[in-house]
């Protein structure tokens, strides 16, 4: 999750990990949310492919 951080919205580790843990935790579940809605599209669009 940190990696994916990083590589998209170029939040470092070490600046995520000097947030509060509430802040942690509402970007960790936002992450979560768009990883999956990322995986429901590809999958959605391979279906289109067929």
């Amino acid at each position: 999750m940190l990696h994916a951080m990083w590589t998209r919205h170029h939040l470092l580790p070490g600046a995520f990990l000097k947030l509060p843990r509430g802040e942690q935790l509402f970007l960790l579940a936002s992450l979560e949310l768009e990883l999956e809605q990322e995986q429901v599209l590809q999958r959605e669009h391979e279906r289109a492919r067929r």
